[in-house]
């Protein structure tokens, strides 16, 4: 938001993004979060494993590391077949993709590890053997390419270089080879086969029903159970095939949910999992999409109270994953009363499908939403006027956490600095340009609501800062999400997020993703490392 080729775009994108309205469809029943099925093209790797650019036995090492025959080659060469696919060796965003002197044609991905940057560098790929441009936001074992000859080239092989502090940054080369002996082979999942989601995990949803959902045995003690309640299973099941357990009613509880027939408990298959989190976030997020239609009272996931009104909030630690929910999505409906005989529930919502309500509210792709896992804050480096503003801003939307909006505001002002003013005029902890901030921001009251006409407050004022920040975030993140869903926009949703914020949301609209400023590219990289710092273990 700072440089002076992007202040402009911020304001303007901020208006056209307010602007936009989008209409979401999924034919056939087809997920319209995970069009794919959920299976990426390189297969993926372990979290935090690092990728073999090849895989393991579709490659030989034809030439190292500065060897004494070749003491100017800045990486390794890997000889496969013309073809071969080729993997990112690490998550990242891709800096430069195309024509380069001497590589035909090059990728360079920057990432950040352990809270260092480095990029990787692949070489001699034909033309059309560049599958992701400038912009795109990779994940480790996410196919990139194919293995070629082009340039200053003998023979099909693979170039690879690692640089420490980035290659279009300054930094320096150094050996692959410890990046190769660490990694794993591309596609090794998270238990050492190709990383699809378990099937219970992955079955894409039940098209919906046109008028009377289907009555489902997977709901477990439903004689007893009000309306909204039964409403919420049957919906549940049909959209999420995965769920194959919904506890509801019981004669005896500590609270009176179960037994008064308001509530269930919608069990996540393998919940541990990474797959299993990520059902569970999709199904409370689209219960909260809906929480209206449903007459939710409140949800609880991952030790997280979430009321329909109001700011979720960490609960107690209750002991077993169980009791601190994480092994179900706990839902407390207004009720409805007891089913009469003949009892109708009407369709399931599916955030989409010729819906005018969601064409112009922006709930059509709600469920679509990434979360956090509801990461605690730091406070430790923040100064004691934001702490209780970053812990509120943290609440406004699941995108956001407390750390996360740390980060950006430590790295928006140099170090929280409340009266920072960039060249170009930005000013404050979150460096807004004065004509951002006449849209955006707003006075806040004690509890941060706004509390005054847009353009009121100040920049510098910590209350209305963190939360104007914090606000602006998330409305970036909602005008986003329609084209996550249906692929308008690609590239991790985080970072589509905070280049919006950098560059504007016009600009990520633009290049559907983070757009090829080198301010925004390094900013999307830069703001999360610096949120690790104020997340608490």
């Amino acid at each position: 938001m700072r440089a002076g080729k992007l202040a402009v775009g911020v304001i303007i994108g901020f208006i056209l993004f307010t602007l936009m309205v989008v209409v979401i469809l999924s034919p056939s029943g087809e997920d319209p979060c995970r069009p794919d099925g959920g299976v990426s093209a390189g297969g993926g790797v372990p979290a935090g494993e690092l990728s073999l650019p090849l895989t393991e036995g579709d490659y030989t090492v034809s030439s190292t590391y500065k060897s004494a025959d070749r003491p100017g080659h800045r990486g390794i060469d890997l000889a496969a077949a013309d073809g071969t696919p080729m993997y990112a060796m690490a998550g990242g965003v891709v800096t430069a993709a195309g024509p380069a002197s001497g590589f035909g044609n090059w990728i360079v991905i920057d990432h950040t590890i352990d809270g260092a940057p480095y990029s990787t560098v692949y070489g001699h790929m034909w033309d059309d053997g560049v599958a992701v441009k400038v912009g795109d936001t990779v994940t480790a074992g996410q196919l990139i390419g194919a293995v070629g000859s082009n340039g200053q080239s003998t023979g099909a092989h693979l170039h690879l270089e690692v640089w420490d502090g980035g290659r279009l940054s300054g930094g320096a080369e150094t050996d692959p080879q410890p990046w190769l002996d660490r990694a794993v082979t591309p596609g090794s999942g998270s238990t050492g086969t190709p990383s699809e989601p378990k099937d219970e995990l992955r079955k894409k949803p039940t098209p919906p029903a046109g008028g009377e959902m289907p009555d489902t045995d997977k709901i477990l003690s439903q004689e007893h159970l009000q309306v909204d309640s039964v409403r919420i299973g049957r919906a549940v099941a049909l959209r999420f095939p995965g769920v194959q357990t919904i506890g509801g009613w019981r004669a005896t509880d500590n609270y009176p949910d179960h037994p008064s027939g308001r509530a269930v408990d919608i069990m996540i298959p393998d919940y541990e999992s990474t797959e299993g989190r990520e059902l569970g976030n999709r199904i409370k997020n689209y219960l909260l999409a809906h929480k209206d239609e449903f007459n939710i009272d409140y949800l609880i996931w991952r030790q997280m109270y979430i009321p329909a009104q109001g700011q979720p909030n960490e609960m107690e630690d209750r002991g077993t994953p169980t009791e601190n929910h994480f092994d179900h999505v706990h839902v407390t409906t207004d009720g409805g009363g007891m089913p009469t005989a003949g009892q109708k529930y009407g369709s399931a919502p599916t955030g989409g499908d010729n819906d005018s309500s969601e064409s112009a509210g922006g709930t059509a792709a709600a469920d679509c939403a990434p979360d956090f896992d509801d990461r605690s804050l730091n406070t430790g480096e923040i100064p004691e006027e934001l702490r209780k503003w970053i812990a509120l801003g943290g609440k406004v939307c699941r995108e956001v956490d407390s750390p996360l909006l740390a980060g950006l505001l430590y790295h928006e002002s140099a170090g929280f600095q409340a009266q920072a003013v960039s060249p170009v005029g930005a000013q404050g902890y979150g460096q807004f340009m004065p004509g951002t901030w006449a849209v955006a921001g707003a006075k806040v009251d004690e509890n941060g609501q706004i509390a005054g006409p847009p353009g009121s407050g100040s920049p510098s004022d910590p209350a209305d800062a963190a939360m104007a920040s914090a606000r602006y975030l998330c409305e970036i993140a909602e005008g986003q999400r329609a084209g996550i869903a249906d692929g308008t926009l690609t590239g991790d949703p985080q970072a589509l997020m905070l280049a919006g914020y950098n560059a504007g949301p016009g600009a990520v609209q633009q290049y559907g993703g983070v757009p090829p400023y080198a301010e925004t590219q390094k900013y999307v990289q830069i703001v999360p490392a610096e949120a690790e710092r104020f997340a608490a273990a």
